[in-house]
């Protein structure tokens, strides 16, 4: 087998790496192949933007150390890979947000199977995340370069040493003089044995990009909130995590003059938008919180694109697969937690939203949702 390799890096907070190379092209990029350069297959340039959200479940490059493993084999990987980025291309988004990438050399790897494929306008960014269990982190391909915020183009909000996580005093006690209060909230829940816990959370899996389009000033927060929405521990982090969130969208958003956006794989069920399944309950108010993340202002400053989506049946983004056999049975589980929350003044805009199931398991367990917006 006919192996290279090759140093690359990311846009964003990039970081230079050595790859292991198989066979398919990796160590390509952009450049002609076979000595042809293909031709650009951009979508026509119109008045239109789509913004898309699309959970990749644990991309990892080939020989990338993981902890949370869905591939062991970088046969595997590489095939991933493949079919993340014929989801990419196929979907044709002008800004998607890509939950549970691991590093900037995935990002790197995707952006370079892209440009392959003739998609040279797309580009990465990506930023290490916190959760250092799990390795996830949110990164955001673009073929509108993002603006950028005090030196850089994309974010994360978090303290740059992490509580413990441990029974401790809430977040507001870290001290009068830290500029990283803000980013830390306090939660309780009881445990199994009935004992009260107090946790200390920040979020650990997000990202900020900002861009101006047609004049139009907009700024996304990529989340990646705690899993488990039926798991009471899991709820109370998850809440104390949107605490965070709506802050970060006053102070880094609309505080820069920038329309939010708010999508990713939240984790929880809207209670204001029915879902496919009818059974599973929101337990939390992540996204009544979210929807609404200024009292000062009256009603809600956000609204789930979900809403616009025609059929009830249509509505998931999941697939727990039960009895992990990798196809669809009568007990698996089909619900919405990835979302996509839109300013209000952006809802007279959108002509299209849907979430794209033309694909199983072998992808990713998670589907993408997808708005189309005219900018006319």
């Amino acid at each position: 087998m006919d192996t290279g390799l090759r140093a690359t890096s990311c846009c964003g907070y990039g970081v230079a790496v050595v790859l292991l190379l198989g066979s398919v092209a990796w160590g390509v990029g952009p450049e002609a192949v076979d000595g042809v350069s293909p031709p650009a297959r951009a979508r026509p340039r119109r008045a239109t933007l789509r913004i898309a959200c699309f959970n990749a479940e644990n991309l990892a490059v080939p020989g990338e150390d993981t902890r949370l493993t869905r591939y062991r084999f970088d046969p595997a990987r590489r095939r991933h890979f493949e079919r993340i980025a014929a989801v990419v291309e196929t979907l044709d988004p002008d800004i998607i947000v890509i939950p549970e990438v691991l590093s900037s050399m995935g990002v790197e790897a995707l952006v370079r199977l892209l440009h392959e494929k003739g998609r040279r306008e797309f580009h990465g960014y990506h930023v290490d995340g916190r959760d250092h269990f799990s390795g996830f982190d949110v990164a955001v391909l673009s073929r509108t370069e993002p603006d950028e915020i005090d030196g850089a183009k994309i974010h994360l909000y978090a303290p740059q040493r992490e509580q413990a996580s441990r029974d401790q005093k809430p977040a507001g006690d870290v001290g009068p003089a830290s500029e990283d209060a803000w980013l830390q909230e306090s939660y309780t829940f009881t445990d199994d044995l009935g004992k009260e816990r107090v946790r200390t959370a920040v979020l650990q899996r997000h990202a900020v990009v900002c861009f101006t389009v047609r004049g139009r000033k907009i700024g996304l927060l990529g989340l990646h909130l705690k899993s488990n929405p039926s798991e009471s521990a899991s709820n109370a982090q998850r809440m104390a995590e949107t605490r965070i969130a709506c802050a970060i969208v006053k102070r880094k958003i609309v505080a820069n003059g920038y329309l939010p956006v708010v999508l990713g794989d939240l984790n929880d069920y809207d209670p204001d938008v029915p879902m496919a399944d009818s059974v599973r309950m929101t337990q939390t108010t992540v996204l009544r919180d979210l929807k609404n993340y200024d009292d000062a202002t009256a009603g809600d400053e956000l609204v789930n694109v979900a809403k616009y989506i025609p059929r009830v049946a249509d509505r998931y983004t999941s697939h727990w697969d039960f009895n992990e056999n990798g196809v669809a049975d009568p007990e698996d589980v089909f619900t919405m937690i990835d979302h996509v929350l839109v300013h209000r003044e952006l809802v007279p805009m959108i002509s299209r939203v849907f979430i794209c199931h033309a694909f199983d398991l072998d992808v990713s367990d998670h589907f993408p949702v997808v708005v189309d917006f005219s900018l006319d």
